[in-house]
């Protein structure tokens, strides 16, 4: 996504840790291959990664994770609603959430980035 990687370089300048919790993999096998393929293609490296979840809940409460990154709702909601803070990176056509404490709509990583810079 446009703007990814100069966030992912700041934030791991200012010590930020990535972890990766994703269904790819899963259903499809090929989509974990490409997306390691992407990964390596552009140097990016994450702290940890979880590949074919089923139910990111468990792993961000394992993880302790500060703020969660997602663009499906349900997922967005079922989060928030165990009190993660999540960023839901919500396209126009996507459902929309009320925003709250713990749900904050970005459409782009410099909004991303501005909002875990003011935490």
């Amino acid at each position: 996504m446009p703007g990814f990687i100069g966030v992912y370089n700041l934030l791991k300048e200012h010590k930020h840790e990535f972890v990766v919790i994703t269904a790819r993999g899963g259903l499809i096998k090929e989509m974990k291959d490409d997306a390691i393929r992407l990964l390596e293609e552009n140097s990016i490296k994450f702290d940890k990664y979880y590949w074919q979840v089923e139910d990111k809940l468990e792993i961000c409460k394992k993880e302790k994770i500060d703020i969660m990154i997602d663009d499906d709702w349900k997922i967005i909601k079922k989060l928030a609603d165990n009190k993660i803070k999540t960023l839901y990176f919500r396209d126009t056509n996507l459902v929309e959430l009320e925003e709250s404490e713990y749900i904050k709509e970005v459409n782009n990583w410099g909004k991303i980035y501005r909002y875990i810079k003011e935490c």
